[in-house]
């Protein structure tokens, strides 16, 4: 930064004037700007700053005309650390020096939410250091991200317009004609990934010669299906990717040539890649089909994501308290209008809106409990948001607000005429709260004084409900920064499609999410991952999402495959391929290429993840008492707690897994089995060095409860001696751990004992992706 920073002397050798001159400018123009430090040597000032007012008022910039550029003032102003700056630069570079086209493209890798415009925007500035002079970004999505992403590039570029240097120009929202001396600028147009949007844009380039045979930048924002060559589905208006490349190769015919790069926060599209995926049978492992280069965007130390929300914590996480289940009773009852289940005379007492009704009172409270902890720490209390996204449908719409509008409505009547009415529900919250913020070693204000707090919000009318549908003017509720704009500390905002995507909410603290469709896939899960990004940890310690289980297991599935695939490219594993598999009739583990399979339907796992059922109850009667008596003739007793691993045959451990699943039963979402079997049947007898074993671990003396058994990831299951011998020890082969537990009511189990499974891949092993189901 000290690059950036210039006092006295300097600006006048800038100027070419003596200092004398730049002391009567300061003294003499009203907008010359204000020093950052004044230092024992002199003031100091930002040279961007500096520069921009030369320029204004005419004066002469001498050497600063060569010494700054686009991407250094940019990053002046943006505070840009120099991870950052070097990623740019290395993309940059690489765009220069590699071919990308469409079929084979640059691709920018990062995270929901975690500063990919912001890097993008960086590109196109560097790129116009480096004689690049159109920038064209591709967005996906609605009207309403298209024209929020011009924002973001006129807020970020506002210095370079204001200097007549850049024009920032949406393609469905253009001027009159352009004079010459504008398209001299650097000019960035914003489309639509839609054949009118790019039909417009052409016609534009053919109208206005002076942009033609000029060196393009092609940025696919949100490429989330891989590439403009991809066709996910046929006669899609809004993404028609066969008819869009085709516009592009008749853009690239027109210019110098378009250095393409695309940026996803989906790993998974480096396996879906245009090149078809030749599946003769025999080849399991698959590649990514490698962009002209792929880039990481640095994570910066404030993201959170799913590590944060799907990872497996001890209960002294406040973490651990993120997720709140929801019953699919209740999110199915806020889809379908019926009085007889919700109405308006029962919202405070319902067991149909429990779940939301907690979700309202408890974001009220974490408000308040949260400002009282700034203004304890001398900070400025922050403004907080919430969001409700239970369904895209308008009626299911209709029937929400309305169930909203009468808690609302019943919670704040209650504040005004019966405030020790809403006491039990307001304990509930505060108690909910401060085990996670005592767990993340904060304070919590007095409960009577965040009672008073909670009443007065309600009674002030502080608390703000904003309705955000596909009728709503989303441009006149987004700030300068183009985020949603906080009106009071207090924000709550119900909406469907129109906050999926792309939309930044900031301080979000509270997100009730019910969406479950029938194919849920991956790109559009992550989209709406809205409470990801760049969150002050302290809130972490407030924020809760509330979701079902069966939404809630899709959530972590989706998330443990991206993590999975991440991580192999991270570790640079990608090179040795990911493992793509399926069951054939005969439950026989065979070849899936990565582009057939469905993403609601896989199971994904890493040599650092385990796979196991959670969240069921065991069988009762004789029917247990039989499968528990086999289990004990195919469990031997000489494997049993001799704290070793015992090599078995794959037949032994397909012959256990089948009989432990009559064991077991689910209320929701059902196990998946067959992933269990064919993840055995592949590392055991296909994968290199297969033999056809597999390791056992029998254990017994477990008493778990019921309530404990949610841990998707095992880890909490295991323990933590044996969770570092499973995936803490190095091991070539996979390996069954299987650990009886005692069972009985106490523990919320039936009366009979029985066996838990948990499989965990060799720790040296490539990630590998069951598909549950496939596109046919």
């Amino acid at each position: 930064m000290d690059s950036d920073l210039v006092g006295i002397n300097e600006i006048a050798a800038m100027a070419e004037v003596t200092t004398q001159a730049v002391a009567n400018w300061r003294v003499r123009s009203a907008d010359f700007p204000q020093p950052l430090k004044e230092l024992a040597s002199g003031p100091v000032f930002r040279r961007s700053q500096i520069r921009a007012w030369l320029k204004r008022n005419n004066r002469k910039l001498g050497s600063l005309q060569t010494s700054s550029s686009y991407y250094p003032r940019l990053k002046s102003f943006r505070n840009d650390d120099d991870v950052l700056s070097d990623c740019i630069e290395e993309i940059v570079s690489k765009l220069e020096a590699e071919a990308t086209t469409g079929d084979k493209p640059g691709m920018l890798l990062g995270k929901i939410q975690s500063g990919k415009t912001r890097g993008f925007v960086g590109v196109i500035a560097k790129a116009f250091d480096r004689g690049f002079d159109i920038a064209i970004v591709l967005t996906k999505g609605t009207k309403t991200l298209s024209a929020q992403t011009v924002r973001r590039l006129e807020a970020d570029f506002k210095e370079f317009i204001d200097d007549d240097e850049f024009l920032v120009l949406d393609i469905m929202n253009l001027p009159g004609t352009l004079r010459r001396s504008e398209l001299r600028r650097k000019v960035v147009i914003v489309a639509k990934k839609q054949a009118r949007n790019l039909d417009r844009l052409i016609k534009f380039i053919n109208d206005h010669e002076d942009l033609q045979d000029r060196k393009v930048l092609l940025v696919d924002d949100e490429a989330d299906l891989a590439s403009i060559r991809f066709v996910r589905k046929t006669g899609d208006p809004n993404i028609n990717q066969g008819t869009i490349a085709d516009q592009i190769d008749e853009l690239r015919d027109m210019t110098q040539g378009i250095a393409f790069l695309q940026v996803t926060a989906t790993p998974y599209s480096l396996y879906l890649q245009p090149e078809g995926y030749e599946d003769d049978g025999s080849n399991y492992v698959f590649k990514p089909k490698r962009p002209a280069f792929t880039k990481l965007l640095p994570i910066h130390p404030g993201y959170v994501g799913g590590d944060d929300y799907f990872g497996s914590f001890d209960m002294d996480d406040p973490r651990s308290k993120l997720i709140v289940e929801v019953t699919e009773q209740e999110q199915d009852a806020l889809r379908r209008a019926d009085k007889r289940r919700i109405s308006s005379n029962n919202v405070l007492e319902s067991d149909n809106v429990t779940g939301l009704r907690r979700a309202i009172i408890t974001f009220v409270v974490a408000v308040g409990v949260r400002r009282w902890q700034q203004r304890e720490a001398g900070d400025r209390a922050k403004k907080y948001a919430m969001v409700i996204h239970n369904d895209i449908q308008r009626a299911a719409h209709a029937w929400q607000d309305q169930v909203i509008d009468w808690i609302f409505g019943a919670i704040v009547k209650a504040a005004e005429n019966d405030p020790d009415a809403l006491r039990p529900l307001f304990d509930d919250a505060f108690n909910d709260l401060e085990a996670s913020a005592l767990a993340d070693q904060g304070r919590m204000p007095p409960r009577d004084d965040t009672f008073d707090a909670f009443i007065d919000a309600l009674q002030s009318d502080d608390v703000v409900v904003e309705k955000v549908n596909s009728d709503t003017d989303v441009m006149a509720l987004l700030d300068a920064n183009a985020e949603l704009k906080l009106r009071t500390p207090y924000n709550i905002w119900v909406g469907g499609n129109i906050l999926d995507r792309g939309i930044t909410i900031p301080n979000l603290i509270s997100f009730y999410y019910g969406r479950n469709p029938k194919m849920m896939q991956a790109d559009t899960v992550l989209q709406h991952s809205r409470m990801y990004g760049n969150r002050d940890r302290r809130d972490l310690a407030v924020t809760r999402f509330y979701t079902s289980r069966a939404v809630y297991d899709r959530l972590y599935t989706i998330n443990a495959l991206e993590k999975s695939l991440r991580t192999a490219f991270e570790d640079g594993a990608h090179d040795a391929g990911v493992v793509f598999i399926q069951s054939d009739a005969a439950r026989r583990i065979r070849p899936c290429a990565p582009n057939k399979i469905l993403l609601s339907d896989v199971v994904a796992v890493s040599p650092n993840d385990m796979l196991l059922p959670s969240d069921f109850q065991t069988k009762g009667g004789t029917a247990m008492t039989k499968v528990q008596a086999e289990l004990d003739r195919l469990i031997k007793s000489e494997w049993r707690n001799s704290y070793e691993f015992v090599s078995v045959d794959r037949k032994t451990a397909l012959a256990i897994i089948d009989t432990i699943q009559q064991s077991m039963e689910f209320d929701s979402v059902e196990f998946e089995w067959d992933a269990m079997r064919g993840l055995i049947d592949y590392y055991s007898d296909v994968a290199q060095g297969g033999d056809g074993k597999i390791l056992i671990w029998a254990e017994t003396g477990r008493k778990l409860s019921r309530s404990g058994s949610g841990d998707k990831s095992g880890r909490s299951i295991l323990g933590t001696a044996l969770r570092k011998k499973v995936l803490g020890e190095p091991r070539s082969k996979p390996a069954l751990i299987l650990l009886q537990q005692e069972g009985g009511r106490d523990l919320g189990w039936t009366a009979h004992k029985f066996w838990w499974p948990l499989f965990a891949a060799p720790t040296d092993a490539e990630p590998c992706v069951f598909a549950t189901k496939v596109a046919v």
